[in-house]
């Protein structure tokens, strides 16, 4: 079975659809990677996954079951977690402040026994709560290459550690599916390779990921499997290596004539 299926996925903004009648599936522990040209409707698909967008028609499938009508929040509770271009950080929080807010998603319902052991005069089960935050937070600051940085405030970070933060505080919430969009967008070459490093150790963790980018040269080495799109469209699907060298993507990217 599928990690996700999506099945005819649509969405359409009044008279325009920008995502038309998309099928992919994604399975468990794979690294896909989502292409196509400005406009192409890559970074909507990715929103209709995550529940940020309602969608107009078709089924999205999460370990075989129909998710379609629930919220961002309740996939986030699935396991569905997707990260921003430009993460929302607060410039006097630090590193680890902001993963300690971020595991409120992932702790939420552990954290509503604080109530009754307010109640009950018992602490016992917050400090479980806690203790496991505390053993998560440290490895996400391991496999992020951030525990030098945990005590630095968000406004004296370089633009890449405040993207691998943004990524960070996403895996405070533990996701099976990761979706990234344009995590590499404004890195230099050694900040990418950084992140690919990071990227390949969070799929030997276990960790499924879905990664729009516009550098497709990163994503030709880092993933499995590409889906292309254009125009709303799904163009190819399949080795990513044999994707990018699909005529139709091709002169989707570079314009007719250079197929």
């Amino acid at each position: 079975m599928s990690l996700l299926s999506m099945n005819a996925l649509t969405k359409r903004f009044g008279g325009l659809c920008a995502v038309n009648e998309v099928k992919f599936d994604i399975e468990p522990g794979e690294i896909v990677a989502i292409i196509g040209p400005n406009g192409s409707g890559k970074t909507t698909l990715l929103n209709l996954v995550s529940g940020l967008l309602p969608i107009t028609s078709g089924t999205l499938l999460w370990k075989g079951a129909n998710i379609g009508d629930t919220s961002s929040h309740e996939r986030s509770s699935f396991g569905i977690v997707k990260t921003f271009q430009n993460p929302l950080l607060f410039g006097e929080l630090t590193v680890e402040e902001h993963l300690r807010i971020a595991s409120h998603l992932r702790f939420k319902r552990e954290l509503g026994w604080r109530r009754l052991a307010e109640i009950v005069g018992a602490s016992r089960r917050i400090r479980q709560v806690h203790e496991g935050i505390g053993v998560h937070l440290e490895e996400v600051l391991r496999m992020c290459r951030l525990a030098d940085k945990r005590g630095t405030q968000a406004e004296s970070l370089s633009y890449g550690d405040e993207k691998m933060l943004g990524v960070a505080m996403a895996l405070m919430c533990e996701p099976e599916l990761l979706l990234l969009d344009e995590p590499a967008s404004g890195l230099g070459q050694d900040e990418v390779e950084n992140l690919d490093g990071v990227l390949r150790d969070l799929q030997r963790s276990g960790v499924t990921l879905c990664i729009i980018d516009h550098k497709v040269g990163f994503l030709g080495k880092l993933a499995d499997r590409a889906l292309a799109m254009a125009n709303g469209s799904a163009l190819a699907a399949g080795r990513t290596q044999d994707v990018l060298r699909n005529p139709l993507v091709v002169e989707a990217y570079l314009g007719a004539g250079h197929a």
